[in-house]
């Protein structure tokens, strides 16, 4: 098959996913380009037959440097493709937030693939005012970017409905996250890495979060848990990750002497097995700002485990829908103390149940893999 000229991707923090997105796209064009600060690699490497132009890294670690690293790689990405790949179609993926924009002010041949919505997200996280000047300003070129973009993807339907009011007359493609069962294989608790660590009885009861602990993640709610089972010696805690909140959280625990839950820094991506096998229940948060703005993509991974999610998130998220209709597991808001409790209580004492939620999210699975790549082509 002849193949066509030139792809590029446009996303500053990069990794498994794009790395499918490239291998698919490299079955119908000649030469297939991504231009990012970080690709972290998991199962799949990066061909040597692409090419990687590398960018600033994402910083995140303040308001301050998250806006200058999204600033900086939209003026690299810029003049990358001003020079090298004006002829090519571009996809740009919404990280930076104004990644879109690029190919938009070069007159190129774009699709924009929607992770996050904005300006909404910055509206809903308290960096910009709603309906203030930066807000229109940005809502205004958001649908001028739109209606010139070739094709629009999103990754749900929750997402794609709040996109569509920036582009009332195009469709909206639903791309779904994908993983790779291939990565998970099953790990015994007693060859676990990352329980090895605990010190913990080897059957503990376990409830595990792995992720970022972003200013706008509940996760402090696990502390809450940890203090309300500390009485029960059965139940144990893990937070794994880092951002904003690690240090507020390790206070936490720190005040309340709670022995019952341990912290962890980010791991190794070649322990993300071991991370997301580590805990009987996986748990996931979303702030109720993004409840249809995005997706945790490491949801999707959790499922390849097959154990039961427990998401503290808005009941109209996206995240809860996927759960209820996956039948993978619950969403709770995160003032639902009680029923969080009821759920854990439950999956500790009936095995039945906590199969069934485990082999429903082991079945879903097969249903987000990497062929979800080739609807870019």
């Amino acid at each position: 098959m002849l193949k066509l000229g030139t792809v590029v991707i446009l996303d500053q923090a990069s990794g498994y996913l794009q790395i499918d997105m490239l291998d698919a796209l490299s079955t119908k064009y000649e030469k297939c380009v991504i231009i990012a600060g970080t690709i972290v690699e998991r199962e799949t490497k990066l061909s040597d037959n692409y090419t990687w132009h590398k960018i600033i890294k994402y910083n995140k670690s303040s308001s301050f440097r998250r806006v200058y690293t999204w600033v900086v790689s939209s003026i690299q990405m810029f003049f990358i493709i001003f020079f090298r790949y004006r002829n090519a179609r571009i996809i740009a993926i919404t990280n930076p937030p104004s990644a879109p924009l690029v190919p938009y002010l070069l007159k190129t041949n774009f699709d924009v693939l929607v992770y996050d919505l904005y300006p909404d997200a910055l509206v809903n996280f308290n960096y910009i005012r709603k309906n203030g000047l930066v807000d229109q300003v940005f809502t205004n070129l958001t649908k001028r970017i739109f209606k010139k973009a070739t094709t629009i993807y999103t990754l749900t339907p929750e997402l794609a409905r709040a996109t569509s009011k920036y582009c009332l007359t195009k469709e909206i493609k639903i791309v779904p996250i994908w993983t790779n069962n291939e990565f998970f294989p099953l790990i015994a608790r007693s060859e676990n890495l990352i329980f090895k660590r605990l010190g913990i009885p080897d059957n503990a009861f376990l409830i595990c979060y792995s992720g970022n602990l972003g200013k706008t993640h509940p996760v402090e709610i696990l502390v809450e848990l940890a203090k309300e089972f500390k009485n029960e010696p059965n139940f144990y805690f893990l937070i794994i990750g880092g951002g904003h909140k690690y240090d507020l959280i390790n206070k936490l625990i720190e005040e309340q002497k709670l022995v019952n839950i341990k912290l962890l820094p980010w791991q190794p991506v070649e322990l993300l097995p071991h991370n997301i096998q580590v805990g009987n229940i996986n748990v996931v948060t979303l702030d109720e700002g993004a409840a249809d703005l995005s997706i945790p993509s490491k949801t999707f991974n959790l499922l390849s485990v097959g154990k039961p999610i427990l998401a503290i998130c808005s009941k109209q998220s996206a995240l809860s829908n996927l759960l209820i209709g996956t039948k993978s597991g619950i969403a709770y808001e995160p003032q639902e103390v009680e029923g969080i409790k009821t759920f854990i209580y439950e999956l500790y004492s009936d095995d039945l149940i906590y199969q069934n939620y485990s082999k429903n999210a082991k079945i879903a699975s097969h249903n987000f893999t990497k062929e979800n790549a080739n609807l870019f082509l």
